[in-house]
């Protein structure tokens, strides 16, 4: 540790201590002086705070058990006494032969204490003569920061009150001014520069070499930039980051091949980040200002830290004066962390000094901005999340994988994760979206947690009124970066509460009901003051990073940490009124969209949909369920719910005591279950709504609710929907014969009351029947359904109606040419519209009729897009259709194993998705198999096969990424 720039003349005098013995000094640097003057480093910062603590209070026994605490804070009693103890006897040994520390300290079973007179201190020397009013020999004591390069909390505190005391003094000091010279360009003779002010830590950064050279530039281009996040998010660790590298360059006599060592990231020697162009900085110094409160001695306890940052003592001038003087003429980066809770005195100190002191950069971290004109606001986002299927060596370079991992060791050396443990903290670092802090608790529970069983407490703990999960994720004592906020995430999320004005306390609970993220009408119509008032209290949680938004979109983001803190403080009275609130504003969305609905927002109100529908069978609402779904029945045919929606959907459609309703709810569930993967529920529950149908002649009128129809005045139309969905469900899973009358029967229904959209569905459904027998009737069919939909308004439908007109021209097997024309601008569409399951389907179809032309790289390529897309938008589906048609083609191309592999796993896994295999398919196994061992023979490709049934999802295409070409 570097020592602090000598002192002016007049100030270069011994300290003024009294007594001919032990010497301790503490400010400016951490020295144990013995008697007779020889200086001593004492071993280690543990020792020296002990020691510190001791001479503080020279004549108080101290208490071990309150010792503890203050250097281990939060270790168990039995733990700090064997520490206490093995200190003790690590200083006994420093201090040398003959036991000089007894001389020193006095110590019992119960307490430690120094004896009387042995040790004279420069901090009780210096407020001594403070409070007896002798300001010279105050000022010649205070010599720099309390035990610079020390974080503890307890340091960190009186550090902030020692800097404060010292800048009062420095203003009240008119008489008898003491001289200030101008600080030399670069660093004293002999010093560290990558040692002035700036926190030490321990462990390494991961994932921010991209970031920290992007705020090199900026703040070497722009005189204040403010780097901005929630709390946790990594923001002091890379604005010092940034200021070490400029350290690192600053512009002291020597060439940079001198530069010290310990200058480049986290202490290490510069590498992949780049040191800033020339001109450089002739001054870069630190302030941490988390000791500061709101109030009159802001200002002060600011002004106070930056005359410490730059190792000066104020004089006569005015304390503004005296850094505008000691910044004259020198360019100078100055780092202000942790402001949001000073954001308004700073902003006028900032602004002020700014206009003084024209080569005057500063880097400010908050969680709010500034608000001042020429501010580069930067928002720090989080790490880059790791994909569920990427390889394991792709997983473990993740930056977010690379941070737990490193700090999970540091808890337990020998924590070495296989490739299931691997899975885990993937899931886990996803859970935690990224966040820095958060995955670094997370990790430091791995010496008596495994990944896994850490995921599934956090899981448990989601939505728990007692924040369970910001609990779990604490530690004992704060990290080397000296805040103690940061030794739990629940302390993080209440600074930022505590900040908040009452309206957006009052906002922000209620927002945490939408667990996706929310549009402005959304949150407006949760909300209890006037839009303008609302607006403004939703600005004021973006402001102070409490909510995310996307540039120029009227979308918005909350960290699910942060919901986990909002909810618990949201009264629980009032959760079952803002669900109904919610549900009636998301139903009456999905009501007021086109025919053919926008996919891509309706995606983004996915969870939303979630969330609801689960609030509304809690609050034991399924009547409100059922509208729900059906007003958003439209847009579902081309999104898949999840499982465990579907799964809350007919639990409530079995509490409903409308027949009508529930047939309709029932039959759309179980196209839903079949889109999702789930046909062994979907066919029973379709064979159970249609034993419940009643007669044709009977009708269906339509129910009195809004939502499940769009026009109840058409008593045909529920019936047409349910035989229509029925007939789709069980054809698709046993080629039931009886779907031919039924959509005939749907179809006169549909005509008779003029639902255009309906006819195309069904007309399309029919094509699809006839295809195997008659593709002529089902090109005709196929072609009238797109002419209906194009009619209607549906660009989902006429998508739809292109892909099966392509099914039906590659049955005739003399439409490849067409086929691949209309696949390819289904294709086209489908993308632009956002229609991901459609997509999927459209690209399987693309490589369907490349294959019919021979072309078995361009369809490998078409099937290999399939299930990407398939995969990333979570459609089974299209995902086993992809999977299926892919190993063909890879055969086709000589590459045996990769198709025997991937055929064997589709075959095993398409049973639980798409149901048993039909004639075609096992057609399609035989070919496939018989093609690879054409190429590697018989045992070969049976080893390849068995292996590709073994295979889980993940695995399969984890080595389909790797593997294939």
């Amino acid at each position: 540790m570097a020592r602090p720039p000598p002192l002016p003349a007049t100030l270069a005098a011994p300290l003024c201590l009294p007594g001919p013995g032990w010497h301790l000094r503490l400010l400016g640097d951490t020295v144990l002086t013995r008697p007779g003057g020889a200086a001593q480093r004492l071993p280690g910062p543990v020792a020296s705070q002990l020691l510190a603590l001791l001479a503080l209070a020279p004549d108080q026994a101290h208490a071990r058990e309150t010792l503890i605490e203050q250097l281990w804070p939060g270790v168990a009693l039995a733990v700090g006494r064997n520490r206490l103890r093995q200190l003790l006897a690590i200083l006994k040994a420093a201090f040398g032969p003959g036991d000089e520390l007894a001389t020193l300290v006095q110590a019992d079973r119960l307490t430690l204490r120094l004896h009387p007179g042995a040790l004279a201190c420069d901090v009780v020397a210096f407020e001594a003569a403070l409070d007896s009013g002798q300001r010279h020999a105050a000022l010649a004591l205070y010599r720099g920061e309390l035990m610079p390069g020390h974080w503890a909390a307890w340091v960190h505190e009186l550090r902030l009150r020692l800097a404060a005391r010292a800048g009062a003094l420095a203003q009240a000091s008119a008489a008898d001014p003491l001289p200030v010279d101008p600080l030399p360009v670069g660093p004293p003779p002999g010093a560290d520069p990558a040692a002035q002010q700036l926190p030490r830590y321990l462990t390494r950064l991961h994932g921010a070499q991209a970031q920290v050279q992007v705020l090199q530039n900026e703040v070497q281009q722009h005189r204040l930039v403010t780097l901005l996040g929630p709390g946790g998010h990594g923001k002091t660790r890379l604005a010092v980051e940034v200021a070490r590298m400029h350290q690192a360059a600053l512009r002291w006599p020597g060439p940079a091949s001198a530069l010290p060592p310990g200058s480049g990231p986290g202490g290490h020697a510069p590498d992949a980040v780049a040191t800033p162009a020339q001109p450089g900085f002739d001054l870069v110094a630190f302030v941490p200002l988390v000791g500061c409160r709101d109030g009159a001695q802001a200002t002060d306890d600011l002004l106070a830290a930056l005359l410490l940052a730059l190792h000066q003592t104020p004089g006569k001038l005015p304390a503004l004066a005296h850094l505008q003087r000691q910044f004259s003429g020198r360019r100078t980066l100055l780092v202000l962390d942790n402001a949001e809770q000073v954001a308004a005195p700073l902003a006028t100190l900032v602004a002020d000094l700014l206009a003084r002191c024209g080569g005057l950069h500063l880097l400010v971290t908050s969680r709010r901005a500034l608000g001042l004109d020429g501010e580069q606001r930067r928002v720090l986002p989080a790490l880059p999340l790791p994909d569920t299927a990427d390889a394991e060596s792709d997983a473990r370079a993740n930056p977010a994988v690379a941070l737990f991992l490193d700090r999970a060791r540091a808890a337990a050396a020998d924590f070495k994760p296989d490739r299931l443990q691997l899975g885990a903290v993937v899931a886990l670092v996803r859970h935690l979206q990224g966040m820095p802090l958060a995955i670094e608790l997370a990790a430091a529970h791995v010496g008596s947690l495994s990944p896994a069983s850490l995921l599934q407490l956090l899981q448990g703990a989601a939505g728990q009124r007692d924040a369970g999960a910001l609990r779990l994720l604490a530690r004992s004592g704060p990290r080397s970066g000296g805040d103690p906020r940061h030794a739990s995430m629940l302390a993080v999320v209440a600074w930022s509460w505590q900040l908040l004005s009452p309206a957006a306390r009052q906002l922000l609970p209620r927002l945490a009901l939408l667990p996706g993220s929310f549009s402005l009408a959304a949150a407006l119509a949760l909300a209890t003051t006037t839009p303008v008032d609302s607006t403004l209290a939703l600005q004021e949680l973006v402001a102070h990073s409490m909510l995310r938004a996307g540039p120029g979109s009227d979308r918005f983001v909350m960290y699910e940490l942060i919901r986990e803190f909002a909810a618990s403080v949201l009264p629980e009275a009032d959760q079952a009124g803002l669900r109904q609130r919610h549900r009636l504003w998301l139903t009456g969305w999905f009501q007021g969209l086109p025919l053919s609905a926008p996919l891509l927002q309706v995606r983004l109100e996915l969870p939303n949909l979630v969330g609801a529908l689960a609030g509304a069978e809690a609050d034991g609402a399924f009547e409100a369920a059922a509208h729900l779904a059906g007003a958003a029945q439209a847009a579902l045919s081309a999104i898949s719910l999840p499982a465990a929606t579907l799964a809350t959907l007919l639990r409530c459609a079995g509490r409903l005591a409308d027949p009508v309703q529930q047939a309709l709810l029932r039959a759309g569930l179980a196209r839903s279950l079949l889109l999702g993967g789930q046909a062994d529920a979907a066919g029973p529950l379709a064979l159970q709504v249609l034993a419940q149908l009643p007669p044709a002649r009977a009708g269906m009128p339509a129910p009195p609710g809004a939502g499940l129809t769009p026009e109840p005045d058409r008593p045909g139309l529920p019936r047409a929907m349910v035989l229509t969905r029925l007939a789709h469900v069980l054809w698709r899973l046993q080629r039931d014969a009886r779907a031919g009358p039924w959509l005939d029967e749907a179809l006169v229904l549909a005509v008779q009351v003029g639902a255009t959209a309906l006819q195309a569905t069904i007309l399309t459904n029919q094509g699809a029947l006839l295809r195997p027998t008659d593709p002529a009737a089902s090109i005709a069919l196929q072609r009238r359904a797109v002419a209906l939909w194009a009619a209607a308004g549906d660009a989902h439908g006429v998508s739809v109606g292109r892909c099966n007109l392509a099914l039906a021209l590659l049955a005739s097997r003399a439409g490849a040419a067409e086929a691949v024309a209309l696949a390819g601008q289904a294709m086209r569409d489908t993308r632009d519209q956002g229609d991901e399951l459609q997509h999927a389907l459209a690209c399987n179809l693309y490589g369907e009729a490349w294959a019919r032309l021979g072309q078995w790289q361009d369809a490998a390529r078409a099937y290999r897009a399939c299930v990407d897309t398939a995969y990333a938008a979570a459609e089974p589906w299209p995902l086993v259709y992809g999977l299926w048609n892919l190993p063909r083609a890879l055969a086709h191309l000589g590459q045996a194993e990769a198709a025997a592999r991937l055929m064997g796993f589709a075959a095993r896994h398409s049973l639980a998705v798409v149901g048993p295999q039909s004639a075609a398919d096992g057609h399609d196994l035989r070919r496939v198999r018989r093609l690879c061992q054409a190429l590697a023979g018989a045992a070969a490709v049976q080893g390849w096969w068995q292996a590709g049934e073994a295979l889980s999802l993940a695995q399969a295409l984890q080595w389909l990424r790797l593997s294939v070409a």
